[in-house]
């Protein structure tokens, strides 16, 4: 049991759950390495994507431009928007990604924002000080 860190274990004589490490360690983990291997592989799909798409968008001007055919100029503006799409989608993740890294900051600007005072008196003094800063 000296192996045990836990003092509410080892008052009650409980041996610690191997899954309790387990769990959250996975839980670190994933909240750590997941969120930043999924917005680089999505990142990487994404150019690769609007790359691809800027190639083929080049090479469909050139054909619909020679055939002059209705269709290929509709398939030419959908590769477009496609393209379009998946820019937007590439910000919209890089902004998904910032948020998360936000969230996982410390807050210590909020810690800087909170005063803890401790007043040693009375509550008579306490009132009447109170009572004077009203009046001021």
């Amino acid at each position: 049991m000296t192996s045990n860190t836990n003092p509410i274990n080892n008052a009650l004589g409980i041996m610690p759950s191997p899954f309790a490490t387990t769990i959250s360690t996975m839980v670190a983990n994933a909240k750590n390495d997941s969120a930043n291997e999924d917005f680089t592989y999505a990142r990487a799909n994404i150019r690769e994507v609007i790359a691809n798409g800027s190639d083929a968008i080049s090479r469909m001007a050139q054909i619909a431009d020679q055939s002059q055919n209705a269709r290929d100029f509709e398939v030419l503006s959908n590769l477009m928007t496609t393209v379009v799409n998946a820019s937007e989608k590439l910000l919209k993740v890089q902004k998904s990604i910032r948020e998360l890294d936000k969230a996982d900051e410390p807050r210590d600007q909020e810690a800087k924002q909170v005063t803890n005072n401790l007043f040693v008196g009375t509550s008579t003094e306490l009132q009447k000080i109170l009572a004077d800063l009203k009046n001021q």
